[in-house]
């Protein structure tokens, strides 16, 4: 059942996806993400914690569906994060690298790379050099790109419900 909804709520994004959108339909990909990977055991205590690096309107986009829906993954509330800088990357969930951010990727990738932390871009060629999941824009559609290698050194368990609507490096 949670598949199908998921699907549905894929192809709803997709079809009706539109820039003035693009944010608000990545926000809820990564809200709908927390249901289809699994961080190890130890990493799920506390907060879930979802930060933003750089400056990019997802930022926003995630505070209001954090706070008005008062979303949780696996029972722990969501907490919204922004950093400014590399330095100030802390632990976290996911990290969205926005595209202002994005030249600092192999930075960001050396300093989280033993931590289970799901890095989310949305600039081309960005799932081949160091995130996991990479949104593209494809005929007018938002997709993903998912490198399972890059999950698995982190230690992230993608569900094959997941896998199965990705575009895989």
């Amino acid at each position: 059942m949670k598949r199908i909804l998921f699907t549905v709520l894929l192809a709803v994004i997709i079809i009706t996806s539109g820039n003035a959108q693009k944010e608000k339909y990545q926000s809820l990909f990564i809200y709908n993400f927390t249901k289809y990977i699994k961080w190890p055991s130890s990493y799920n205590q506390g907060k879930f914690v979802i930060a933003v690096i750089g400056n990019s309107p997802i930022y926003e986009s995630l505070l209001t569906m954090a706070e008005s829906k008062k979303k949780t993954a696996s029972g722990a509330v969501f907490e919204v994060k922004k950093y400014n800088s590399v330095d100030e990357v802390g632990e976290c969930n996911i990290l969205f690298v926005s595209s202002d951010a994005v030249d600092n990727l192999g930075q960001i990738d050396s300093k989280t790379s033993s931590e289970p932390i799901l890095i989310v871009t949305d600039t081309p060629g960005m799932a081949k050099q160091g995130s996991v999941i990479n949104f593209i824009e494809k005929n007018g559609k938002i997709k993903f790109e998912l490198n399972q290698q890059k999950a698995n050194s982190r230690n992230l368990v993608i569900s094959s419900s997941l896998t199965s609507l990705a575009i895989l490096i």
